[in-house]
């Protein structure tokens, strides 16, 4: 169908940038942005899948934790 062909045309919901697929209401989500990609247009910002977004968080976590003890 010609939805199919635009990234977050598809009707069943916004796609995930992780990993491609309709990011559907009743799963775990996560709405990423990255400074380089402010609105999406990259393929990198947007609403992720919870699973396609823990890398990331696994890395920044441990930082955030750090900031926190420091009183950040």
């Amino acid at each position: 169908m010609a939805f199919d062909a635009v990234p977050g045309g598809d009707p069943r919901g916004p796609w995930c940038p992780g990993c491609g697929r309709p990011v559907q209401t009743d799963e775990p989500s996560t709405r990423m942005h990255f400074a380089e990609d402010p609105d999406g247009r990259l393929g990198k910002s947007g609403l992720w899948h919870g699973e396609c977004a823990r890398p990331y968080w696994d890395k920044i976590t441990p930082a955030l934790e750090r900031l926190r003890r420091l009183g950040f």
